[in-house]
């Protein structure tokens, strides 16, 4: 009678222990849709967000789960159009001074106006040299930086941003800049940070700061409420955002491996997935597709998959090359993509409008590759580390194939296989021959500085060149399009010459998403541009 009694006791604890984690775990979409008076929707990703810092856009989870935290100037819908988000309007007559026009009603979730003061704030910790901030480069257009996007005059102002009055700040750039191309790199990026909870912090510590692991004082439509690491992040509503009240109780991001979303899409604890970095298992997709909970979509892709190859360690751009001859870009998208993707080579995939044809990109080819590597003096008995992120299960895969790819040319390479994080951290440090990564394509810009210009924090491959840093420099700030088509051509050019980094695939993105869910899609750009609005049906 008593071990009854005690296997009873202990089936109970175990229940009220489930119940008690279930609101951010691997039950609360069906806790949410079922009775409670919360409204919740969970999305499944693959990688942990490094932090939760709007300064730093070195991971993409950081960077979509800030989006939302802490909004940006401008936000890029999923129609790819730039729509107001911390800015009521950013307005210019000569396309040199832009004129930011802040919501006056905006607020941190603490109740103190987000002002100009704030902005300023920020944009000096971006731009101050002893700030890592890898947003940086894409503010050196602005008047009084150097070309790496700093303010070296060792004063605090600058004469590219200039506080009007508590709500309008102007940004002044070098020469005149396309409307387009100052909001994709300043608009939608520029996120403010509140002075009041930051001003103390010294700016070489400004990335240590506890806040950026706990940001409490926010100002976007949720609000940071917990990290579990590498299990989930839970954003609950701030019912004072400034521009409408969430529909919502809570978003939560659960972290998982990619064959584990298909299942939690079928069993409802996720809603969707977020197709960037909660990619859909290719051989999953049919299976998704007949499931009758869920709508799928195809979706533009914003990642193309490339070997950074690290310019310190193969300093020969005959054996980078032979790297790229070697790789059957077309069995990685037959086999593991399923046809669902494109073989990628160069900076841009060849369905991009900035694409140039007539460069002549070292694709597949082993006997170019071998040709190459004699050529170059190439040690056989070399091993060059292959670092390779886990989560993605396609890329993983891909790896292998790569493997055996530079395997039958005469290249051996080790697979080390770590978490995401540690993994960038690994590649941000160069401790790496070949690193596996995702890099963001951009549908309205051609700009890439960030990856390959001297010096820049994303430049994982510590390539250097200055006609290219000329050739990025000048792109930016072009506004004739025939014209910057002239110069990303070229650009196109050299890269193909030196090879810094090698380009192998660009997925088609899948998103799936529960039919419970509304006003929100599961898309590669402007998901979060408008999560206030996102729903559940009860």
């Amino acid at each position: 009678m008593k071990t009854k009694f005690v296997k009873a006791l202990l089936i109970s604890l175990a229940c009220i222990t489930a119940l008690t984690f279930s609101g951010c775990g691997t039950s609360s979409a069906n806790t949410s849709s079922k009775g409670s008076s919360k409204k919740v929707i969970n999305i499944g990703i693959m990688n942990a967000p490094s932090a939760f810092n709007p300064l730093d856009t070195a991971d993409s989870a950081q960077t979509y789960m800030t989006e939302i935290l802490f909004r940006p100037l401008m936000d890029l819908d999923s129609n790819l159009k730039f729509i107001p988000a911390l800015a009521d309007s950013i307005t210019t007559t000569d396309n040199k001074t832009f004129t930011v026009n802040l919501n006056k009603k905006a607020k941190w979730t603490d109740g103190q106006p987000v002002t100009a003061d704030d902005l300023m704030f920020t944009i000096g910790l971006i731009t101050n040299p002893k700030v890592t901030s890898s947003l940086a480069s894409q503010l050196n257009m602005l008047a009084g930086l150097d070309d790496s996007g700093k303010n070296t005059s060792g004063k605090e102002d600058f004469a590219g941003a200039k506080k009007i009055d508590d709500h309008t700040i102007a940004l002044v750039t070098k020469q005149p800049v396309d409307n387009t191309i100052f909001n994709d790199l300043i608009s939608q990026y520029l996120r403010a940070v509140p002075k009041h909870m930051l001003k103390d912090v010294a700016p070489d510590q400004i990335f240590k700061a506890a806040f950026f692991q706990n940001p409490t004082v926010t100002d976007g439509p949720f609000k940071f409420s917990t990290y579990k690491k590498d299990q989930y992040v839970q954003l609950a509503a701030n019912k004072n955002y400034f521009r409408d009240t969430p529909k919502l109780s809570e978003i939560n991001f659960k972290i998982m491996q990619g064959t584990e979303i298909t299942i939690q899409l079928q069993s409802g604890e996720i809603d969707m997935n977020e197709p960037n970095i909660g990619v859909v298992p290719t051989d999953d997709v049919s299976k998704i597709k007949a499931m009758k909970n869920i709508t799928t979509e195809k979706t533009l892709t914003n990642t193309l998959q490339v070997l950074e190859l690290n310019n310190k360690t193969i300093t020969d751009a005959k054996i980078r090359k032979a790297i790229s001859y070697a790789i059957n870009r077309q069995q990685i998208v037959k086999s593991l993509l399923k046809g669902s993707g494109e073989e990628a080579v160069g900076p841009y995939t060849k369905s991009s409008k900035f694409y140039d044809e007539n460069v002549n990109f070292p694709s597949y080819n082993k006997e170019k590759a071998k040709e190459l590597l004699k050529e170059a003096n190439w040690n056989s008995s070399k091993v060059l580390k292959f670092n390779v992120p886990t989560g993605n299960t396609v890329r993983e895969q891909a790896a292998n194939i790569i493997q055996q790819n530079l395997q039958d040319v005469g290249i051996k390479v080790e697979i080390q296989k770590y978490d995401f994080v540690t993994t960038l951290n690994l590649a941000k440090k160069h401790q790496f021959d070949i690193c596996f990564m995702g890099l963001l394509i951009d549908p309205v810009n051609p700009d890439f500085t960030q990856n390959i210009g001297t010096g820049q924090l994303m430049n994982l491959s510590a390539y250097s060149s200055p006609e290219i840093d000329n050739l990025l420099a000048t792109g930016k700030v072009t506004v004739d399009a025939s014209k910057r088509k002239e110069v990303y051509n070229k650009l196109q050019e050299i890269y193909s010459n030196d090879f810094p980094l090698c380009s192998v695939y660009a997925p088609q993105d899948i998103g799936a998403v529960n039919k419970r869910v509304i006003n929100a899609k599961p898309v590669s750009f402007g998901m979060y541009a408008n999560t206030e609005k996102w729903d559940v049906a009860k």
